[in-house]
């Protein structure tokens, strides 16, 4: 098994932390704390708080557009592709769900410095989208299509995280049947 270095400790700890507290609430004494370590041992690491709040939000959001990519240039018809790209999205979601919280949580505390990332997840979703009303396979404009899909299964996710919603077998083909009527 591979040893983890501090500073992978150090960004394991802020992102649960950050996940789970919120950015602002969450400062480097906690980080400290919850690693085992000094503050001035996050600092050989790391320049300052927003340097791994940046950086966490930086390389999450790359791998999550990573995953829809491939999910919506995959081969197949348009339908499959859309129906890969939900199930790549919950998956991220399920597989990350500290991290997919926080991405959340920093659209929603710092929208401004989101436009300072890309690629970003909802460029691969606005990909499949655009591709889907040039088809006249989605049937409606563009940025209701991204509300619509962003906002359902990002609510789907949230609400089996709460344990409002049962994470059964066949979810993320339910979820996309749901979207795919919706949109089309």
């Amino acid at each position: 098994m591979r040893r983890i270095g501090t500073r992978d400790k150090i960004l394991l700890a802020s992102l649960k932390l950050f996940s789970e507290r919120g950015i602002r609430e969450t400062t480097i004494k906690d980080i400290a704390k919850e690693v085992g370590i000094t503050e001035g041992a996050i600092y050989r690491h790391f320049k300052s708080k927003d340097e791994i709040v940046l950086g966490l939000f930086g390389a999450y959001s790359e791998e999550f557009y990573k995953r829809l990519e491939k999910a919506v240039r995959s081969e197949g018809s348009f339908r499959e592709r859309f129906m890969r790209t939900v199930k790549a999205f919950l998956g991220f979601c399920f597989e990350n769900p500290s991290a997919f919280k926080y991405l959340d949580l920093f659209h929603y505390l710092r929208s401004e410095e989101v436009k300072n990332f890309s690629p970003l997840p909802k460029d691969a979703i606005l990909e499949l989208v655009e591709e889907g009303i040039r088809h006249g396979l989605i049937k409606v404009r563009r940025e209701y299509a991204l509300a619509l899909f962003v906002g359902t299964l990002e609510r789907i996710f949230l609400l089996v995280e709460a344990g409002m919603l049962e994470r059964k077998e066949g979810l993320e083909e339910e979820v996309g049947e749901v979207l795919w009527k919706a949109l089309s």
